[in-house]
């Protein structure tokens, strides 16, 4: 198992406790919890850009999709 360590401003830290709080969780598991599931999210966009590839001749990137939504 590895062990790694983070530096949040103290302002930062304060907001990230302040979650893990509300969700009764600790920090250290509150942010394992986050990490892991941005790296599914990763995977599963992989996976969609993938099929999407497989299935279409034209993929949209991930740019464009907030761009459309209006999320940049």
């Amino acid at each position: 198992m590895t062990v790694t360590s983070l530096r949040f401003k103290d302002d930062q830290y304060r907001e990230v406790k302040a979650l893990a709080d509300f969700y009764g969780e600790s920090v250290t598991t509150f942010m394992r919890q986050t990490i892991l599931e941005r790296l599914e999210d990763e995977a599963d966009y992989q996976d969609a850009v993938s099929n999407l590839g497989d299935r279409h001749d034209a993929v949209v990137s991930r740019e464009e999709i907030r761009h459309r939504l209006a999320l940049e």
